[in-house]
């Protein structure tokens, strides 16, 4: 019998005569449940639990029938640790890189779980190597697609479509005018429809085809200056004003919900948005912008003030 230090030891019939204790006797400070132990007294604890063995039935466990922890058969011969290959047939315990399905195997030492693991995965690695090399010869061997560009049967087809429908394009994209208005919720930009009044108080159909509208006919105009012949005799006459108009007040008054600065607006009351803005001299006026209707009426006093 070898010593406990060198993984031998006593077996458990040895240490039964060792200890003197008979078949159903508890070991002294056992805290296990033991039935009908606490209906007894005046007897030591081996005695007790010796007499209730032998009136109760006790189940023994059988002999394992195989190995209780039975190794892996592994499929493929694990490589041979190199230097360069990372996943190897010795892994050091402890080491805490990954190492595929791993964190779903348990119950093993960390030597058989590696083993089991990087053998799970060279498998899957070289059957899906092998399906991609199937598929490509698969591919390879797979007869040619043939065009149907010359197909006799699909240009009677496609005539006698462009025959009973003359009107519509036949595999031709439809091409818009640039002056077209999107459909609304489109986000892009939209040229005029914000700096000028061609986005205010309309639907955004109309707005937007106003200001493409304006917009091509500007850039119209700029390709016929452009190709017209420069006269260094006739007058400047300066740049002519655009067609429509730079107010921001009109005298139309401004839309309900409108949330820019409006002069004035908070000192009127009583009357509704629409009333209120064409009562109020920024939208009543009749200049070009509120700046020249102020100079109009400052220019008088400025003036009687000099005599």
């Amino acid at each position: 019998m070898t010593t406990i230090a060198l993984g031998g030891g006593p077996d458990l019939h040895q240490r039964r005569e060792f200890a003197g204790l008979r078949d159903g006797t508890h070991v002294p400070g056992y805290r296990g449940y033991c039935p009908q132990i606490k209906y007894r007294v005046g007897k030591t604890y081996g005695t007790d639990t010796h007499q209730l063995s032998e009136k109760t039935d006790h189940v023994h466990p059988l002999p394992p029938v195989g190995p209780s922890n039975p190794k892996p058969v592994l499929s493929n011969k694990l490589p041979a640790a190199t230097g360069d290959n990372k996943y190897t047939e010795q892994m050091v315990p402890g080491y805490t890189g990954y190492i595929p399905r791993s964190p779903f195997k348990f119950g093993n030492t960390y030597k058989e779980d590696c083993d089991f693991n990087i053998d799970q995965h060279m498998s899957m690695y070289k059957y899906h190597d092998y399906k991609t090399k199937e598929l490509q010869n698969h591919v390879r061997t797979a007869p040619q697609l043939q065009p149907i560009e010359a197909d006799p049967h699909v240009k009677n087809v496609l005539d006698k479509y462009r025959d009973t429908h003359p009107i519509r394009p036949i595999l031709l994209a439809e091409k818009r005018l640039p002056t077209e208005p999107p459909m609304p919720g489109y986000k892009g930009f939209i040229p005029r429809i914000n700096v000028t009044e061609k986005g205010l108080g309309a639907r955004y159909h109309t707005a937007t085809k106003e200001g493409l509208e304006a917009f091509a006919h500007e850039n119209a105009g700029h390709w016929t200056a452009l190709s017209a012949k420069v006269d260094l005799t006739r007058n400047y006459d300066g740049v002519k004003a655009p067609s429509y108009s730079r107010r921001v007040y009109l005298n139309d008054g401004m839309i309900p919900k409108y949330t820019g600065y409006l002069p004035q607006r908070r000192f009127a009351f009583g009357n509704t948005y629409g009333d209120t803005s064409r009562s109020l001299s920024v939208c009543k006026h009749k200049d070009e912008c509120f700046g020249d209707f102020m100079r109009s009426k400052t220019m008088p006093v400025m003036q009687s003030s000099k005599f």
